[in-house]
């Protein structure tokens, strides 16, 4: 009876064994929902094309990490004067983009459930597009999962259409020299000779212990430099200028020095007017006065010294003779007695 029991013991355990064999992990059922958005950049980050040149747009969604895998379509819609060339995926399970008859729509799909999803899409820029302005491209998701907030799955992207020209800059301050402290106003300006409405971007070296406001919008300092990042549209034939108000917070041995450069995001006809320069001393502080007559560990005392000690001499002498007096005086009334 025992062996029997051992057996049908012995039979189930194996039975379940195989069960959990066969049957694998349990698959985790996949999220009602998921937040998911799309990013559209241009590659080389200046977003400026020339008439007759070329757009290469770079569309992202997902998440690297930690993404929901599943299906994802993103379509590309591309602005006059702007038709599709070729296209490429990232990961390569992806597939290449799509475009419609006019080259204008661009659909790009993955073609399996995917975390993240990226492509690669190189347009044309026809030759009569005009100059001087922004053209914008939209991107916009789609997916198999419903998207709690649909508004980020959408993205776009100016681009400013230049042939490029002649730009320069210059910057201008009083002369100095300067102490710690004093405070002075720099004015620099750039300037678009043309023959065309162009952006430009801009940044300059800083010192260290020289504060600075009045920087325009979009400025930013980092590691010892002032970056503006954004674009400064110029029209032709004008300047763009601005005043940054300064402050010497601390000596230098360098003096204080601004560098203003030009960041070309457009051919540029002349580059040796694309820098400028300004340098003026600090004055180095005096060494403070250092106490006299101190000792150990005590606050410091001042000597005895010149006509004022005439008076102190005359009264440790009254001191002391008054002193001795006292002392003959008792030393009679002790013998008397």
């Amino acid at each position: 009876m025992v062996t029997l029991i051992r057996r049908g013991v012995a039979a189930v355990a194996v039975s379940v064994l195989g069960a959990m064999f066969f049957a694998g992990p349990a698959t985790a059922a996949p999220p009602t929902s998921s937040d998911e958005t799309v990013s559209l950049h241009e590659e080389t980050s200046i977003r400026t094309a020339a008439p007759g040149g070329y757009i290469a747009y770079v569309i992202e969604t997902g998440k690297r990490t930690g993404g929901v895998a599943q299906n994802r379509t993103v379509v590309l819609e591309l602005p006059d004067g702007v038709t599709y060339r070729t296209s490429e995926s990232y990961p390569t399970n992806g597939v290449p983009c799509v475009a419609d008859a006019a080259k204008r729509t661009v659909t790009c799909k993955t073609k399996e459930a995917l975390a993240f999803a990226s492509w690669r899409v190189e347009t044309d820029v026809a030759a009569g597009v005009p100059q001087g302005d922004y053209i914008t491209t939209k991107a916009t998701l789609t997916t198999e999962i419903p998207d709690p907030q649909p508004a980020n799955n959408v993205a776009a992207l100016k681009v400013f259409i230049t042939a490029g020209g002649e730009v320069s800059v210059a910057v201008q301050a009083p002369k100095g020299p300067w102490q710690v402290g004093s405070k002075f106003d720099a004015t620099f300006s750039i300037h678009n000779a043309g023959p065309y409405r162009t952006p430009v971007r801009f940044h300059s070296g800083l010192l260290r212990g020289l504060r600075s406001d009045g920087w325009p919008k979009g400025c930013t300092a980092e590691h010892g430099q002032m970056w503006c990042y954004d674009f400064i549209v110029i029209d032709a034939g004008k300047t763009f200028s601005f005043t940054v108000h300064f402050e010497v917070g601390e000596y230098d041995k360098n003096g204080a020095r601004l560098n203003p450069q030009l960041n070309l995001v457009a051919p540029d006809a002349d580059l040796t007017n694309n820098e400028a320069a300004y340098r003026a001393e600090i004055i180095k502080p005096s060494a403070s006065p250092t106490p006299t007559g101190g000792t150990g560990g005590g606050g410091p005392t001042l000597p005895i010294t010149g006509t004022a000690t005439t008076p102190l001499a005359l009264a440790g002498l009254v001191l002391l003779l008054a002193g001795a007096a006292a002392i003959l005086l008792t030393r009679r009334r002790v013998r008397k007695a």
